[in-house]
């Protein structure tokens, strides 16, 4: 159910959540009543300096300088975190698991008064790159509530995850592209290399618990 609401919410709710970001995993084991924390949150390139995140005179970035392109973007950890998770605790079959968001990306969703509004209220930094700006803004104007859209990409995407698994998303083809967009953002490159995504690993990590 984790791996299949999670391939949906990537594609309806872009804004929020995805497959290019990052998550924790708690997982309680009703029997034991053990509690196991998966950390598959993103991690930055190897090339990262402690100066990342600075202007050429030592002084921070503002806030969108920093984060809109290739200078903010770390190896994804969400596709390894539904891998590590299913291995360990899945027991519906992987491959079938990415069906709903296929078709829905495919044949399109009804788009929520939500993420209309706020397309609408960020044009501005969405259109800068043309992939954005094709698929929030077609024909130039900003998807609306109600209206259906389809991400033809993101089907091939999650077709390739669910015949190959989630390894497929760390080298090759994926990989690549994710690397290249990353380093040819206009005007704000980053540092992200295949190395990078090759020797990502999802962490085990003791929960942290406290009386509520």
């Amino acid at each position: 159910a984790m791996v299949a609401v999670q391939s949906v919410l990537g594609l309806v709710e872009p804004q929020s959540s995805g497959l290019g970001g990052g998550a924790f995993l708690v997982w309680y084991n009703s029997g034991t009543g053990h509690v196991t924390t998966l950390d598959g949150r993103e991690t930055a390139p190897l090339a990262t300096t402690p100066q990342h995140f600075q202007d050429s005179t030592g002084n921070p970035l503002k806030f969108f300088d920093a984060v809109i392109g290739g200078l903010s973007v770390g190896v994804p950890g969400v596709p390894a975190l539904l891998g590590e998770a299913h291995q360990r605790w899945g027991k519906a079959k992987w491959s079938i698991l990415f069906d709903d968001a296929i078709q829905l990306a495919e044949y399109g969703f009804v788009v929520t008064p939500r993420l209309a509004n706020l397309v609408a209220g960020d044009k501005k930094r969405l259109a800068r790159f043309g992939r954005t700006a094709d698929y929030f803004f077609p024909n130039g104007k900003p998807i609306s509530e109600g209206s259906v859209l389809k991400n033809l990409a993101y089907a091939e995407t999650l077709k390739a995850l669910a015949s190959k698994g989630s390894s497929v998303f760390y080298g090759g083809a994926i990989a690549q592209d994710i690397v290249n967009t990353a380093l040819t953002a206009d005007g704000n490159p980053g540092l992200l290399s295949l190395q990078d995504l090759s020797i990502y690993t999802v962490k085990q990590r003791e929960a942290v618990c406290t009386p509520y």
